[in-house]
């Protein structure tokens, strides 16, 4: 039996309910991501920025301008109320 994409990926899974679900305060959560062009290689979007969830990536809003986001550069989505770590990426671990 084949397994869908959409249950492969718990990232994805995750940001289309910080999109959908009106149970959630998407501005409760931060998603971190490795980009090269910030100082410290890594920059963060609140949940209430994204704006279309994708297969293999995701869209928010980044400084006054909207960008694609593939799933690969994500390092850790936290929910900041709780202070919970929903997701953290495996590579991210490792370099630790």
């Amino acid at each position: 039996m084949a397994v869908s994409g959409a249950r492969r990926n718990p990232l994805r899974n995750l940001l289309i309910r910080l999109v959908w679900d009106s149970g959630l305060n998407p501005g409760d959560y931060v998603i971190s991501f490795r980009s090269r062009g910030a100082p410290s290689g890594v920059e963060a979007v609140r949940g209430d920025a994204l704006e279309k969830v994708y297969l293999r990536g995701f869209e928010a809003r980044v400084g006054g301008r909207v960008r694609y986001i593939p799933f690969h550069r994500v390092v850790e989505v936290r929910n900041e109320a709780t202070g919970e770590v929903l997701y953290s990426s495996r590579k991210a671990l490792e370099e630790k």
